[in-house]
């Protein structure tokens, strides 16, 4: 409460900035978690197994159970040789790449909060340097420079904000730049899996 009724307005909508920008990172945490942490860059081996002797049915089978993004997009490829044997491969790459789409939706998700927070809390930060230093000059110019307080108060407010917004702003790019890679990763591992497993079929 102190940094709060010490650093000014401005200081709230920092303050509301992290809790909104920690939220999205959460999420994403529990997301990946559950529904990430399993994601390969290679097809099974269960589903290869089941392809080489033609049982796609067991191979959605497997892959039923499985949540990551890579199995999802294996999966739609399977269900679509499974009701058209004679599908061609554009038409197998067509239902990838929009099962890849509403993945990399899923995956993306809440970013921009994310994003949003690291870019705008320096903003706030250095607005309130502003008008934190703009309140200490006018403080001068009615009361003098005999006290110095009153300019130390109207600086620590100023430094205060600068501070604040940093502070948040920090680890929310840093999060960013982490999920961002991981997303990266993981948009990569797609598309070998998909070339992997339409290049095996129509092999």
């Amino acid at each position: 409460m102190y940094y709060l009724t010490n650093g000014g307005v401005l200081m709230y909508f920092i303050l509301l900035m992290s809790i909104i920008g920690l939220s999205a990172v959460i999420e994403r945490f529990i997301y990946f978690f559950k529904n990430e942490k399993n994601n390969r860059s290679y097809i099974p081996k269960e589903v290869k197994s089941c392809l080489e002797k033609g049982d796609v049915k067991s191979a959605l089978i497997f892959l039923n159970k499985e949540h990551a993004s890579t199995s999802k997009v294996l999966k739609e490829i399977l269900i679509e040789m499974y009701k058209n044997p004679n599908a061609s491969t554009q038409k197998l790459e067509e239902k990838a790449k929009e099962k890849a789409m509403i993945q990399i939706k899923l995956l993306e998700r809440n970013m921009w909060l994310i994003s949003l927070t690291a870019h705008l809390t320096p903003l706030l930060g250095l607005l309130g340097t502003v008008t934190g230093m703009i309140k200490a000059f006018q403080s001068v110019a009615m009361h003098g420079t005999g006290d110095p307080s009153v300019l130390a108060n109207g600086i620590s407010e100023a430094l205060f904000t600068t501070a604040g917004g940093l502070f948040v702003a920090i680890p929310a790019l840093i999060f960013y730049n982490y999920f961002n890679k991981k997303i990266d990763r993981i948009i990569g591992d797609m598309e070998i899996t998909t070339t992997e497993l339409i290049n095996n079929f129509r092999g």
